[in-house]
């Protein structure tokens, strides 16, 4: 009975049996509609993980969804709901909006696998993404910068450029063969209310933190 046991506990546990050979399974990759399982997922995710001046509505997700070089995936792990990611693309840049890992499974190492899914999606294109710039004072700088930290520990390299957008700036992050800012400006111009936003050199945008940053080096 005993040899039984461990049999099945060897077996039934296939996430611990990959972590242990060094080897993850892919995750699964869902295009999410309204009305599903998956968008009632995302939709208490979206809600969660940003702040109400960052969320658009969901319905703004799933209606820009339903374009072809746009994208909304939710993520699982046999099964397991872990995050959710919302992009768009053109031949030779993809732009990341949103990327969120469930409140529940943070820190397993699902941002990198969801990460990594995106790459393999957009083969030979640059992938860029913005993020609050981690400037001290601010109510969220802990999570500020966590969030640089980790997407520079995936490759991920500062491209001095800042996105403006209704008196809000965000630091612009690119991985990939080579940051085009024009191509990323008409990229984010595609979205509505994109026209609203502008670029600008990070130390322009930022000055202080521009310093900072640069002093770092």
């Amino acid at each position: 009975r005993g040899g039984e046991r461990r049999a099945a506990r060897f077996a039934g546990d296939r996430r611990k049996r990959g972590f242990y050979q060094g080897v993850r399974p892919m995750l699964e990759a869902r295009a999410v509609t309204a009305g599903t399982e998956d968008a009632q997922e995302v939709e208490r995710l979206l809600e969660a993980a940003f702040p109400p001046y960052e969320r658009p509505p969901f319905s703004f997700l799933t209606t820009q969804a339903q374009r072809e070089e746009v994208s909304l995936l939710a993520y699982r792990d046999e099964g397991l709901f872990c995050g959710f990611a919302f992009m768009i693309e053109d031949a030779r840049l993809a732009y990341v909006l949103f990327l969120a890992v469930g409140e529940g499974v943070r820190s397993k190492g699902y941002g990198a696998r969801m990460l990594a899914d995106i790459e393999r999606r957009c083969p030979g294109k640059t992938i860029a993404l913005d993020i609050e710039p981690v400037i001290e004072g601010a109510p969220n700088v802990v999570q500020r910068q966590r969030r640089r930290d980790f997407y520079l520990r995936n490759g991920f390299a500062p491209t001095g450029i800042a996105n403006c957008f209704e008196g809000d700036v965000y630091e612009v992050l690119a991985k990939g063969p080579g940051f085009e800012s024009d191509r990323f400006l008409a990229l984010i111009n595609e979205l509505p209310e994109g026209e609203d936003k502008t670029l600008a050199p990070l130390e322009q945008a930022v000055p202080a933190y521009a310093e900072r940053l640069l002093a770092a080096r």
